[in-house]
């Protein structure tokens, strides 16, 4: 574990592109500059990661921040070292007040040098069809496989500006813009709820079972009907709903559930979608503790979760690091929001990383998962307008 702090302790921001961090809803925009510490540790550390947590939190209060947060990225792998960024302060604002105040963005063509697959679609489908067998042995009901292609661009693009598209294309979804290890960013924009806290109000929005979105409205209007009905995705769906109420209810002394899921519609993808809310214990932990309680949902790993994810780790075939881990905040008190870091890309100066995955269960069929990814994706090839 690494522990850094910024030279600057003064209540001024920092103008400085490394510094700058953003979580954004359709309801509010988080954003801070002032970084006063940065820890890299696994997160599966949990009594040594809330013990520096707290003493982040009580030594920037110490220093006469009143209201300081936590913007963090955590890897899927959480014995991986996650990126926990504390901030003196922040500002909350609404989407129209933050754009008008965000640079623009998208103005000047950047063209593409160089285009790289980290998972052929032959790998990736080879890797379905031994998912498969194992579900046939009865190994898995489960499995979330993915694949990454990575971009490199003539120049380099700015965290803000970035920001700003993923915010004015994706209006409905969380947006987020992340610092974390070497001058690198996590962004994107998840239309999937994790965990939010808010005093002891808890809620959970999961998605599973999932359809491209077509420009076509009588298409679309078919696609949902087929995706409602599919007992395939219902399945799919109804293994992460069942996972997220057993692992929350505990904590809370009344909760409700979706009995059926309803259709979200995001920017290219129709998802089934559930909600679980309740009243959290007295005793319950904070938000951060919580998503991880929850972490990894059979929507982003699988199920039995400890056999998906080491399936995961030894075929999918490259590194996954923050794709289908979670990002958000936190403030000192423990409220806060957390998403699935899906839908996004991994930003490093003039080259992106994208990743998109697909759920397998029974009866899955490997080239249409691998369009899936590939649909998926668009949400985040749209932010460069390359295609």
């Amino acid at each position: 574990m690494t522990i850094t702090e910024s030279s600057a302790v003064s209540r001024s921001p920092i103008q400085s592109q490394d510094q700058f961090a953003c979580f954004a809803t359709s309801q509010h925009h988080i954003s801070a500059r002032h970084l006063i510490h940065k820890i890299h540790m696994p997160v599966n550390q949990s009594e040594s990661c809330n013990q520096q947590i707290a003493d982040c939190f009580n030594h920037i209060k110490a220093q006469g921040y009143a209201n300081p947060i936590l913007i963090a990225a955590i890897p899927f792998d959480t014995r991986k070292n996650g990126t926990l960024n504390f901030y003196s302060e922040f500002n909350q604002t609404s989407p129209a007040h933050f754009e008008h105040n965000t640079a623009s963005a998208g103005k000047t063509a950047n063209s593409l040098i160089r285009k790289k697959s980290l998972v052929e679609r032959q790998a990736f489908e080879h890797s379905v069809q031994t998912a498969l067998s194992a579900m046939a042995d009865k190994q898995m009901q489960k499995i979330v496989l993915s694949q990454a292609t990575e971009f490199e661009f003539a120049r380099q693009y700015s965290p803000e500006d970035l920001l700003n598209i993923l915010i004015r294309q994706n209006p409905d979804a969380y947006k987020f813009m992340i610092p974390v290890e070497e001058d690198q960013y996590i962004f994107g924009a998840s239309p999937e709820l994790l965990l939010s806290r808010q005093q002891q109000q808890v809620r959970s929005n999961p998605l599973a079972g999932s359809r491209p979105r077509s420009a076509i409205p009588e298409y679309n209007s078919q696609t949902q009907t087929e995706l409602y009905q599919s007992a395939k995705d219902r399945h799919e769906h109804q293994l992460v709903i069942d996972n997220i109420r057993h692992k929350l209810s505990s904590y809370c002394s009344t909760y409700q559930a979706s009995e059926i899921p309803e259709i979200l519609t995001t920017s290219t993808m129709f998802h089934l979608s559930s909600v679980f809310q309740g009243q959290l214990k007295a005793d319950a932990p904070d938000a951060l503790n919580l998503a991880l309680h929850l972490h990894p949902t059979p929507a982003v790993c699988g199920t039995p979760t400890d056999i998906a994810r080491d399936f995961i780790l030894n075929h999918e075939g490259y590194n996954r690091h923050y794709y289908s881990g979670l990002n958000g905040w936190m403030d000192a008190s423990g409220n806060g929001e957390w998403v699935v870091t899906i839908r996004n890309g991994l930003l490093n100066h003039n080259i992106i990383r994208l990743y998109a995955g697909a759920g397998i269960v029974a009866g899955s069929d490997a080239a249409a998962e691998w369009f899936e990814t590939e649909a998926k994706m668009q949400t985040m090839l749209n932010v460069f307008q390359q295609q």
